[in-house]
Order: structure tokens, then sequence, then C-alpha cells
């Protein structure tokens, strides 16, 4: 079997290193606001996801708020309906995947949260960008916690019961516990990598 250790090892890493990355924009980044704010918000987030796999509300909620009062003190009225389409556009992009399972509502609050902070058109590129890390950290987490020598000779005990009966309903591997993993880092990921690079295109 697998052991603890290594299940643990990609949660740590990616939460670790997404919290360090926060750090140093906040440092570097601090004459930004909106920086400085999502960088404190992310450090708080990936540490909190990678310890305790999930992200407290009152970090959301913070992190909303900041978003909206930063957008109407530079925007006034706009930058409030700026931030109201970032924070449902986030918790949008996210709500079906949460309703399939797939993420947490932790996970749908935290990018409605940024969304609030950098709005709409940006938070699409951070979508993007999120999405790609995910898919590399749902990979490395899929390898370091599953057992795959075991899996692949239960699948093939399945697939010779089903060829020797002729029976499909044979082809029934264990389904086992689904595969969940701290988002918030891809997330991070995505954002300071859109700060980086800018848009996707």
């Amino acid at each position: 079997m697998v052991s603890e250790r290594l299940r643990n090892l990609p949660r740590m890493l990616t939460g670790i290193g997404a919290a360090v990355l926060a750090l140093w924009f906040l440092i570097g980044q601090r004459a930004e606001l909106a920086v400085a704010a999502a960088s404190i918000y992310f450090a708080l987030a990936c540490a909190m996801d990678t310890v305790h796999a999930r992200i407290p509300n009152v970090l959301n909620a913070a992190l909303a708020l900041a978003g909206l009062a930063i957008n109407i003190a530079g925007s006034g009225w706009s930058g409030f309906l700026f931030s109201i389409g970032g924070l449902v556009l986030g918790i949008g992009l996210l709500l079906l995947p949460y309703l399939m399972g797939g993420f947490g509502a932790g996970d749908v609050k935290a990018l409605g949260a940024l969304g609030a902070l950098i709005g709409p058109q940006p938070l699409l590129h951070v979508f993007v960008y999120m999405a790609f890390y995910g898919g590399a950290m749902a990979v490395i987490h899929y390898l370091c916690n599953r057992d795959l020598v075991e899996k692949s000779r239960e699948w093939w005990a399945c697939a010779k019961a089903c060829a020797l009966t002729g029976d499909p309903r044979q082809f029934k591997p264990a389904a086992g516990e689904p595969l969940r993993f701290p988002y918030a880092a891809a997330i991070a990921f995505g954002y300071y990598t859109w700060i980086i690079r800018g848009g996707v295109l």
C-alpha cells in the first residue's frame, strides 16, 4: 500500500510552495494594495487548506470585502459593479463542478472572493491557468495516493471475468474513495501566473 508520507507529500509541497510564493509577492509588491491583499489571503488560505483541508469562511469573506473596498475606493459605483461581477463569475465557474462533487465549498468561495478583488475578465484568465495547474496537481496526487499495481491487477481480473463469462456486469472494480486535494494552491498559482504573464492569449 502507499505510505502515508507519500500520500501527503504532494499536498504539503504544493501548499507550502503556494504559501511561500504568496509571501514572496507580498514582500516584493506590498505597495500594490490588491496584490498585497491577495497575497495575505493566499498565504493563510494555502496553509489552512494544506493542514486542515478547508478554507475558513472568514478568510474568503475578508478577501471579498477587501476587493469591494479597494474597487469602490478606486472607481466608485463602477468599482462596486466590477467586484460583484467578479464575485458572481467566480462562484458560477465552480458551482457545477462543486455540485458534481469535484470541489469543496471553500474552493468555490475562494474563486468568488478573488473575483471580487480582480474582476470578471482577469478572473477568466486566472481560471484557465488554474485549470492547468489543477490538472497537473490531480495527476500527481493520483499517482501518490493510489496503489497503481494493485489497481491494475484488480481491473485485469475484472476484465478476465467479463471475457470468460460473457457477462459485462462482472466488470466491477472497487470504486474506492474519491480523490480530493487542496485546491487553494492551484488558484494561487493561477493568480500569480496571471500577474507575471498577463492574459492567456
